[in-house]
């Protein structure tokens, strides 16, 4: 009794096992050759890291103030990354400007201070004047300032 081989496995079992082997190895085949289809071609290269240009920049000391009659601005200069002119363009209350000026900067100049007026030959007006710097092109930064009226400076109070 205890010496019975196991019964034989039937060729009609052996059949549908290999017909599933045959099935699954086609399946795989078929998912293999269309993955490509499903990812990209082209992966793009990482780029080299791009470097962040250093930009002029004036410091928190500057400041346009009217001194003696005239428009006085002091520029510090926080940093110069090349050799540049410095421009100043002078707007009166009215929006025109009035005049232009320039000084050449270099980044020996860092941490210097510049003083540049409004020409003499340019009348003061009463309102609000202006200073626009620029370096090579880029404006750094806008000032302005109140002119107060000619007649002892201080507004008369309104009326009731």
């Amino acid at each position: 009794m205890g010496s019975e081989a196991p019964p034989a496995v039937p060729a009609l079992f052996r059949r549908a096992g290999q017909r599933r082997s045959r099935a699954l190895a086609l399946l795989l085949v078929l998912t293999v050759a269309a993955l490509p289809g499903c990812s990209p071609l082209y992966l793009p290269p990482v780029p080299a890291r791009v470097p962040v240009p250093q930009l002029p920049q004036l410091g928190d000391a500057s400041n346009l103030r009217v001194e003696n009659g005239t428009l006085v601005l002091h520029v510090v200069l926080d940093n110069v990354p090349e050799e540049a002119w410095l421009a100043v363009q002078w707007f009166a209350p009215d929006g025109r400007q009035v005049a232009s000026d320039s000084v050449w900067v270099t980044p020996a100049d860092v941490g210097q201070g510049r003083t540049l007026s409004l020409p003499s030959r340019t009348a003061l007006a009463s309102g609000e004047w202006r200073a626009v710097t620029s370096m090579r092109g880029r404006v750094l930064r806008q000032f302005s300032v109140e002119v107060p009226a000619a007649g002892g400076g201080t507004p008369a109070p309104p009326a009731p």
